[in-house]
């Protein structure tokens, strides 16, 4: 009988587990009967087969939805980019797939709001309270602002921005209060690299953007004006990276808690330094 059910269903599936569960209970119930005792054991192998079958299992795909932000998130990259690859080994420790689906950033937020994609890597916000939940942080993006070569802009606090244009990338949060200064000129481009071209331009005095991806594009896309542009010195700030989950994916505590124990285990046996060293990046000191 048992051999005729997983003939008749696929393996693992639903279908099989419920069945089997079934007839567990059911020689459960028979064997307190007078005379059965011999269905002790195959009651007990139904028990291994379902716990069998439910190893077999497919993993959970998680969308994670995300814009070209290179080093972080790029489908061209190997692994599609630092962030995919260690959302992707994190959670696929503990039995999750990930898939990766590149959009503009603006869409990957309304998605994840709406439920259209599961996981995001961003920054922790109180705009994003609402809908998601963010795991620990991963890793640090330290955002500078860039000017042309020569400009001599210093930046220091918010006032001494007062005077210059900004351009910055569209639907990005740097900050709550430079988003809510209405003192600063700002004006928005697609992307870095285009808002690198407006500085180039003259048509705007700064743009901002994490240290890592403007000297990605530096090496690349902005390779002829390298010199035309500089990092004005010190820091606008640092911002902390985190896995940002829907709020009201069915499994979103336990997505948060399986990535915040295995993106710690990665730490102490090497695999999250390796990711790095695999994508040319300096290994950080540890999580933040």
């Amino acid at each position: 009988m048992v051999l005729l059910l997983l003939a008749r269903c696929s393996p693992a599936s639903d279908e099989t587990l419920t069945s089997i569960g079934a007839l567990c209970a059911l020689i459960e119930i028979d064997s307190t009967l007078p005379g059965q005792e011999n269905l002790t054991g195959l009651r007990r192998l139904l028990g291994l087969i379902l716990l069998l079958a439910s190893a077999s299992l497919p993993a959970e795909v998680l969308r994670l939805a995300g814009n070209p932000w290179p080093p972080y998130t790029d489908r061209s990259l190997p692994g599609e980019g630092l962030s995919v690859e260690l959302i992707r080994t994190a959670l696929g420790r503990g039995g999750y797939q990930v898939e990766y689906i590149e959009v503009p950033w603006e869409r990957a937020l309304l998605g994840l709001r709406k439920g259209s994609y599961d996981m995001v890597n961003g920054w922790p916000t109180v705009k994003r309270v609402d809908y998601s939940l963010s795991s620990r942080p991963f890793l640090i993006n330290r955002m500078r602002w860039v000017q042309r070569s020569g400009s001599g802009i210093r930046y220091d606090g918010l006032d001494s921005l007062i005077g210059y244009l900004l351009v910055l990338s569209r639907g990005y949060t740097y900050s709550d209060e430079l988003d809510d200064d209405t003192r600063l000129q700002k004006g928005y481009a697609a992307n870095f690299v285009q808002a690198a071209t407006m500085v180039l331009a003259g048509r705007a005095d700064l743009t901002l953007e994490d240290e890592r991806t403007a000297l990605f594009h530096f090496e690349r896309e902005l390779g002829h004006e390298r010199d035309a542009l500089a990092f004005v010195p010190g820091e606008f700030r640092r911002v902390e990276l985190s896995l940002l989950v829907r709020r009201d994916h069915p499994r979103a505590t336990d997505i948060i808690a399986t990535f915040n124990r295995e993106i710690a285990a990665m730490l102490d046996d090497g695999s999250y330094a390796a990711i790095f060293v695999r994508h040319a990046l300096p290994v950080p000191d540890g999580l933040p």
